[in-house]
């Protein structure tokens, strides 16, 4: 026979799982603002290697090499971003259901704080 956990062990599970995907969701949207960062330097990088032209053959072939490892670098860049992209979505879906459900199982729980009344004055001896 199953026991039934009670409603606070379920909202507090709840709870934590929602403050474990936000804290997720807050490192992927910090990480694919980095790598949005990275990408704009590296087409910084490309376009000025694109106006310096070498003189020697050492140089050119460096700068060549140089592109190629800007281009791959935008390549994985963009593929990162996608799927950073990808996860924050999942997450934030993920969080919402989680939510909901808290939301639902908050209502048989939930007893509101009791709060003085601002329009009664007290008056204690």
């Amino acid at each position: 026979m199953k026991k039934k956990e009670s409603p606070e062990w379920v909202m507090a599970r709840l709870l934590r799982k929602v403050v474990a995907e936000a804290g997720a969701l807050g490192e992927l949207k910090c990480r694919r603002t980095l790598v949005e960062e990275e990408l704009k330097q590296v087409g910084v990088g490309s376009a000025s290697l694109k106006r310096k032209t070498g003189r020697t053959i050492e140089h050119r072939e460096s700068v060549r090499e140089h592109r190629q490892w800007l281009a791959r670098m935008r390549f994985l860049l963009q593929e990162e971003n996608e799927q950073l992209g990808r996860l924050t979505s999942e997450i934030q879906a993920q969080l919402g259901e989680t939510v909901e459900l808290l939301e639902k199982s908050a209502y048989g729980v939930a007893r509101p704080l009791r709060r003085p009344n601002p329009y009664v004055l007290s008056v204690r001896s």
